[in-house]
């Protein structure tokens, strides 16, 4: 999980505690997540999945934003008046998506085994959703899951933080501020032998203070690449935003075009 915030000096709440009462990942999250999310350029990187996508070759069709949270990334899709879906596994996410966008279908599923009823020129993940997957296991379960589900031609597009990027995710492993009348105090660590980064998210807002502990792993280019090859995505492309050339082991975060091959 990365909120892309850096260190910041500010005053904590007098009535502050630590540590809170621990919620499970992503529930009590959903109800300040768009509060501190709030800055986050969810319109330009839909722009750049979907013009990368198209430069791949992607047919026109419906979407699926996976691992889509409150709805950020799949706002800008609705708005251009795209068919989209959403997928998540948490409902009290989905319970904020679903009252921010009504007229959107959103399923409550895991990403490495969900079964739905359409077709989709275009799966796309955003903010390092995938990492949470922890093992090669899960993630070659959702890769083959997206895989069937795409239509041929299709494209599988998303973001991953890498392991340079969750060595140094936030300057002294801190990431401290307000968003409007909610407090945040997210600390993060690096276990170098389990490849695990480890973030404790302190938010204190109008309905109260609660910690919720999120892990991630890492995902390299090569990586990716290995495993959707595995999988059997015809090209995979592992590119930096927002010019969208080849990326390195070095770059903090990366982004992935995996396209599905057409039918011969």
């Amino acid at each position: 999980m990365d909120t892309y915030a850096g260190r910041a000096t500010v005053s904590a709440p007098r009535f502050v505690r630590y540590p809170p009462a621990v919620s499970a990942p992503f529930t009590r999250l959903a109800e300040v997540y768009d509060d501190i999310m709030a800055d986050v350029s969810y319109g330009a990187w839909f722009q750049f999945l979907r013009e990368q996508a198209r430069v791949r070759g992607a047919p026109e069709g419906r979407l699926l934003d996976l691992g889509c949270g409150t709805g950020n990334a799949t706002l800008p899709a609705h708005e251009a008046g795209l068919p989209v879906d959403g997928l998540d596994l948490a409902p009290s996410m989905l319970d904020v998506a679903r009252g921010k966008l009504p007229d959107v279908d959103f399923y409550e599923a895991d990403v490495r085994t969900f079964t739905l009823p359409h077709r989709y020129a275009l799966v796309y993940s955003v903010f390092d959703a995938l990492n949470n997957l922890l093992d090669d296991a899960s993630f070659l379960a959702m890769a083959r899951t997206v895989h069937a589900h795409l239509e041929p031609g299709g494209v599988f597009a998303f973001d991953a933080n890498t392991t340079h990027g969750l060595r140094t995710l936030w300057l002294d492993g801190r990431a401290e501020g307000w968003a409007g009348d909610v407090y945040y105090r997210w600390l993060h660590t690096y276990d170098e032998d389990r490849r695990l980064a480890t973030v404790e998210a302190y938010c204190e807002g109008p309905r109260g203070a609660f910690t919720e502990v999120h892990q991630e792993r890492p995902y390299d280019p090569a990586d990716l690449t290995r495993l959707l090859r595995e999988v059997g995505f015809a090209e995979v492309d592992v590119v930096r935003y927002p010019g969208g050339e080849p990326a390195s082991e070095d770059d903090e975060r990366v982004w992935v075009f995996a396209t599905r091959a057409s039918r011969t």
